[in-house]
């Protein structure tokens, strides 16, 4: 008899429910969340297992690829999805969406999600550790100059390097507002340093890919983008048409139709919000700085003028998303006429 397996996972322990093929309730329990003790927690039922689901989360990545290395026919279902299904039950509980989790599994009305590859797991916390970064030197930054402004001190339009020599010069003759300024001064120089290691460790990476620099030969592709783009795709072969990929990262209309009523709406902003943000600036630099002729641009310089930039930055952003796929998977580099 067939079984199916929903694991409600939190940070200490995971809430077990397996049910057969008629919806039954087989067994409930708990688990530690640790791959080794939920194998071994499984493996003692000694039952047929067909599927096993749990949401998509922090933990997620880690034990769905450990327990597929065991053997077990595991699967990661979109949260969105998943809360939506669970949503049905009128009290939460952890017991409750493990059960709900082992029906979905049973009815196949689950959206599976890609797990990544731990090496573009760990590339990608490259990308977001530098991306912190930089907020935070913003933040600290905007903190100075706020600072010294209420004081009568302004600073201008001085950034980087030159900006901790301004905020001294400053302050020549203040010294008691300059002590109080230093430490932010000394975080900043801090935060600047380790950006510019992680900045070095991103270009190195970068050169040593392939597939980065071919998709760097598109204008306006860098490589942030393109590291971005490649560490959110993971494998370019779970897209069956190229196109597909647009509407993974979100950028495709959004649509309502109920009855009478049928809208579209603006893009969908599903998925990656890291790579799609880097798609507009791609886009955006493509269409406002690059002076060189190419359809492309001329495609989307059209959409511009007979609609708005803003759509047209969009329109743009997906069209690159799409080239950018092409490209990986046909291992050849860009032609821009």
């Amino acid at each position: 008899m067939k079984h199916y397996v929903g694991l409600d996972v939190s940070l200490k322990e995971t809430h077990v429910c397996v049910i057969d093929e008629a919806g039954d309730i087989v067994y409930e329990g708990k688990a530690v969340s640790e791959p080794e003790a939920l194998d071994e927690h499984l493996s003692k039922l000694g039952l047929d297992v067909t599927l096993i689901g749990l949401e998509a989360g922090q933990l997620s990545s880690w034990l769905v690829g450990d327990l597929m290395t065991r053997d077990w026919p595991i699967i990661c279902v979109e949260s969105r999805h998943m809360s939506t299904a669970l949503k049905a039950q009128r009290i939460k509980t952890d017991r409750n969406d493990a059960r709900g989790i082992a029906h979905m599994m049973r009815t196949g009305w689950y959206k599976a999600v890609h797990v990544k590859s731990a090496f573009n797991q760990k590339r990608r916390v490259l990308l977001v550790n530098r991306k912190w970064l930089i907020e935070k030197r913003t933040g600290i930054t905007n903190q100075i100059r706020g600072t010294i402004r209420s004081f009568g001190y302004k600073m201008g339009q001085t950034s980087g390097p030159r900006f901790e020599a301004r905020v001294l010069e400053l302050l020549e003759n203040d010294p008691e507002l300059l002590t109080y300024v230093q430490p932010m001064l000394r975080m900043r120089q801090s935060v600047r340093a380790e950006l510019e290691t992680l900045d070095a460790m991103l270009l190195n990476m970068v050169r040593s890919d392939p597939v980065c620099r071919r998709l760097m030969t598109i204008h306006g592709i860098g490589p942030i983008n393109a590291l971005a783009f490649v560490t959110a795709i993971d494998n370019p072969h779970n897209f069956a048409k190229s196109q597909s990929v647009g509407a993974f990262l979100g950028l495709t209309p959004s649509k309502y139709a109920s009855g009478e009523l049928d809208r579209n709406g603006g893009i969908t902003k599903c998925g990656d919000a890291m790579v799609r943000e880097y798609l507009f600036e791609a886009a955006q630099t493509l269409l406002t700085r690059v002076r060189k002729p190419m359809p492309i641009r001329a495609w989307a310089a059209r959409i511009a003028k007979r609609s708005s930039t803003k759509k047209a930055v969009v329109a743009l952003a997906r069209k690159l998303s799409i080239i950018m796929h092409r490209i990986w998977i046909d291992g050849t580099e860009y032609q821009p006429t």
